[in-house]
């Protein structure tokens, strides 16, 4: 099959995973300047786990406040809008993930431990460079891989042909997606988030995050973004930081790196204390 054939055969798919009405409804609230802080609460405690996974990690060691959050007003007040967003949307989408019992071709925990790791760095990465808005670099890098759990629930016997070659014949697993699926699980990833109205930055990560400059002339931001999850998940792949699979083989280019004004020794002392909080970070996530 080729891309368009994926494309059109998982649009017909009736139980592609959706957002929850929660998360479907904050999004909206949150991008319509005339929204209040009371409807953008009301929209969040309409679901239950939702609610009160955002307010357990408010009071976690990851925002780590001295006083105690007990409501989801109080968590907006104090983490604002658009952290509180990208929780609601990482939450809301890891738990529709982490709850499929389907059997799996991939070590799955490792593949969670990959992800965060992924999204801790990126969010690391963007506060050392002192960049606006760190948890989308979080949001970004928590999502960037979920095309692959779309590929082993959707196109599974595509996937362990996949796995099969790589392994056969000793190629990377980003080499062997187009030539026997079609498409790169970035691309399936871009494609279902973009159905779910995410912001584009994320579409953009997802798409790219693999060749970052294939990206279309976007904002600087958005660059950004997708430059530094690119360099944060080829990072955690070779530290072998939740390696889900063999063959990977992903580096980060090197000119990101520089583009982005960061040096190697730099990125080594980042990832020291990454991996000392990923574990953690999983735990408060409810992993």
């Amino acid at each position: 099959m080729d891309k368009q054939e994926i494309l059109n055969k998982l649009d017909q798919i009736e139980n592609l995973p959706t957002l929850p009405i929660a998360a479907q409804k904050t999004l909206e609230l949150v991008s319509n300047k005339d929204s209040t802080m009371g409807q953008i609460a009301e929209a969040i405690n309409r679901d239950q786990a939702i609610a009160a996974r955002l307010i357990r990690l408010t009071n976690s060691a990851f925002y780590g406040f001295s006083n105690r959050i007990s409501s989801i007003q109080h968590s907006i007040v104090i983490l604002g809008l658009n952290t509180v967003k990208n929780l609601v949307l990482g939450i809301s989408v890891v738990k529709t993930f982490a709850d499929c019992r389907l059997s799996s071709s991939f070590n799955r925990e490792q593949f969670w431990i990959h992800t965060f790791s992924s999204a801790q760095a990126a969010k690391s990465i963007a506060k050392y460079l002192r960049l606006p808005n760190e948890e989308d670099y979080f949001i970004a890098g928590l999502l960037h891989d979920i095309g692959i759990l779309i590929i082993d629930q959707y196109f599974h016997d595509q996937f362990i042909q996949i796995l099969e070659y790589s392994a056969k014949h000793n190629v990377s697993f980003l080499e062997c997606e187009p030539d026997i699926l079609g498409i790169t699980h970035g691309e399936l990833g871009g494609h279902i988030v973009e159905r779910w109205k995410v912001p584009d930055f994320i579409v953009d990560t997802l798409t790219y995050h693999h060749n970052p400059s294939q990206l279309k002339m976007k904002s600087e931001e958005y660059r950004t973004i997708v430059a530094i999850v690119h360099i944060a998940d080829a990072k955690t792949q070779k530290e072998g930081i939740g390696t889900f699979i063999n063959n990977f083989n992903d580096n980060y280019d090197e000119a990101i790196l520089k583009g982005i004004k960061l040096t190697e020794a730099k990125l080594d002392k980042i990832f020291v204390q990454v991996k000392k909080e990923t574990n953690t970070l999983i735990r408060e996530w409810g992993l």
